[in-house]
Formats: structure tokens, C-alpha cells, sequence
């Protein structure tokens, strides 16, 4: 194996993506592994934030050449994890499929690493998808079982997200803090302003502070202002994920809206409640046991559903950290998994 290389939404202003990479890199680096590149969209902050050699990610054919100069032959090329395979944007999936390509013609070792499959809503998405993943890839290791059946032509391993792997973060806990993580969603008004109310009423029964967390930025911080104006409260600011996990760490709960707000918060200890505008959200409080802990996003949602299952997961308190303990576990070495197959894989080839 020459070198392994990563590849993800890696310096996009994410935190979601930037806990995935550094929880491959943590794994990677456990197990002896130094020689590694990353592929970012801010080469220079990733470099510094993660102590990683890193390349830019180009457009168009000029990003393609460019990606192709970097892989060589016996290279190992971690696409991920993340959802890459997601036509939530037409050119979403030809990108990354582009890279995967490329990287095959030139004799690198192609992975499908820790990937959260889907949507897939357009046939040509589904075709590409099924054509070239199983075309280009070595191996694909997926995070929850709706991904694996979206491919299980390419016959997926069942993993889970890297981001769970990060070492244990004990941080002295905040009285009456709550962190909640935010999306903006289309159409979604009703619901927000439903969410407001339920959130004043647990203000007032609980004296709960709020720290309104942008996990995409810029994206989420205009929400999180706009949260502020309207329940009180402040924005989390942050430089790192370091700080970023300390946050959550310090919060008496955490309700999260955004998936890595919940993975890093379930991680570090602090009992979450999840809003799933997205299956992969379900997904994730499914394989905590935590089905109860976590309401649609949708036009279901209502605010008083949420101020009763806030209530019952603060008067659980640590209660709710030893019930998923277990199922943490298991998540946190099939996140070890995944690097473990990819790098087996490499060795072999």
C-alpha cells in the first residue's frame, strides 16, 4: 500500500463531515497508518485543523485531471464516509462517481467508505449508482441497513459512522443547558413554529438555557439567529471540533435536528433527542434503541410531542447514557470495522 487517501465534503464548512474525517483519521493513525492524504475543498484548513497533507478539489474535467494526478497505482482511496450516493442535488452522485472512476483507471484500490446511501429518487441516480459503484469499487461498507439495501447489488457491510469512534470527551456538565441543532428545511414554517413554542414552554418548566449550535456553516447560522430572536439564548461559537464536542459534552440534553449533533452528542455521554427531516436521523436513534427519543420532521410534527419526550429524557438523565451504552459500543467497533476491511482489502491487493 502506497498511501491512503480520503475523500468527503472535507472542508465545506460542515462539522458533520469534519467529525467523519477525523474519526477515520483517529482510526487510520491507530493502527499505524501515517502516510495519508486528504481531499478538501480548503486544503489549508484542513491541513492545520487536521494535521493531514491535503490537496484542493477542483471543478469540472480541470478537478478530474487534477484528482488523477494525485492517485496512483496501489493507492487506497477512501470515498467518505458521508452521504456522497444522495441525489438531493442532479450533480451530486456524477461527482463523486467521476473520482471513483478516474481512480480506478488508475489502478488505485477504490472503497465506498462508512457511506450513508440515498436519496436515490431519480432513475438515472439508481442507474448510475448501479452501474458504477459496483463497477469502480473494491469494497462498500455502509452506516445503516435502508443504505445497504439501496446497493445490495455491491454487497455492502454493515458499519456505522466514523465520527463514533472519537475517543471519550468528559467535560463538567451545565446546569439547565440545552443545545439544539437546527436545519433549514423548505416548507417547514408550521413546524418551526411549533418547535418555538414547545421550546419556550420547556424554558419556562425546566429553566433551560439555550445554545443554538450552526453544525453547516454558514448555512445554519442564520437559523440559529433567527432561533435566538424568537426563544432566547445564544449561538454556539466554535474554532474546532475539539470545542465543538465540548459543548455538547457540558449540555444536560441536546436536541438535534442535524445527524452529527446527535452522533457527537450520543459519543461524548449528554442523553439527545433527534428530529428526523431525514430517514438516516431515524436510522441512527434505531440503532441507539432509541426509537421513543427521536419525532419526524414533518407535517406530523407537533411541539408538544416534543416538550413530553424532552421532559421524560431529562427526568431519565443518566439513565438514558447506560441504556445506549452498549448498543455505543458495538457502534463505535463497527465504525473500526470499516477501516479494518478497507485496509485488509489494501494489503491483499
Amino acid at each position: 500500500m502506497s498511501r491512503v487517501y480520503v475523500m468527503g465534503f472535507i472542508g465545506a464548512g460542515n462539522a458533520g463531515d469534519e467529525a467523519i474525517l477525523a474519526g477515520t483519521l483517529y482510526l487510520l493513525r491507530q493502527r499505524g497508518v501515517t502516510d495519508i492524504g486528504v481531499f478538501s475543498w480548503n486544503p489549508s484548513e484542513t491541513e492545520r485543523v487536521h494535521q493531514v497533507q491535503a490537496f484542493p478539489v477542483l471543478p469540472g474535467l480541470t478537478g478530474i485531471r487534477a484528482f488523477a494526478g494525485v492517485i496512483k497505482r496501489g493507492d487506497l482511496l477512501l470515498l467518505g464516509g458521508g452521504s456522497l450516493l444522495q441525489d438531493g442535488e442532479p450533480r451530486i452522485i456524477p461527482f463523486w462517481l467521476s473520482r471513483a472512476l478516474a481512480a480506478k483507471a488508475k489502478g488505485c484500490t477504490v472503497v465506498f467508505h462508512a457511506q450513508g446511501i440515498g436519496p436515490l429518487r431519480t432513475l438515472w441516480a439508481r442507474i448510475m449508482v448501479r452501474v458504477l459503484v459496483p463497477l469502480t469499487a473494491s469494497l462498500v461498507t455502509v452506516r445503516d441497513e435502508s443504505s445497504a439495501q439501496l446497493v445490495r447489488y455491491a454487497s455492502p457491510h454493515l458499519v456505522a459512522d466514523p465520527a463514533l469512534a472519537l475517543p471519550p470527551l468528559p467535560a463538567p456538565q451545565q446546569s439547565h443547558l440545552a443545545v439544539v441543532a437546527v436545519r433549514k428545511c423548505r416548507g417547514r414554517a408550521a413546524q418551526e413554529a411549533e418547535l418555538v413554542a414547545a421550546l419556550r414552554r420547556l424554558a419556562e418548566e425546566h429553566a433551560l438555557n439555550y445554545a443554538f449550535l450552526p453544525m453547516h456553516i454558514p448555512d445554519d447560522t442564520p437559523l440559529a439567529e433567527d432561533f435566538v430572536r424568537r426563544c432566547g439564548g445564544s449561538v454556539v461559537r466554535y474554532t474546532s471540533l475539539a470545542e465543538l464536542r465540548e459543548v455538547l459534552a457540558a449540555a444536560q440534553i441536546v436536541i438535534a435536528m442535524r445527524l452529527h449533533a446527535a452522533i457527537l452528542a450520543a459519543g461524548v455521554g449528554t442523553p439527545v433527542v433527534g428530529l428526523a427531516y431525514d430517514p438516516k436521523v431515524r436510522a441512527f436513534f434505531h440503532g441507539l434503541g432509541l426509537e421513543r427519543a427521536v419525532l419526524p420532521w414533518d407535517e406530523e410534527f407537533r411541539g408538544e410531542n416534543l416538550a413530553q419526550v424532552v421532559r421524560e429524557v431529562l427526568a431519565e438523565g443518566v439513565a438514558q447514557k447506560a441504556a445506549t451504552a452498549h448498543a455505543l459500543t458495538q457502534m463505535s467497533a463497527r465504525a473500526a470495522l470499516a477501516v479494518d476491511l478497507a485496509l485488509a482489502l489494501s494489503i491483499h491487493n
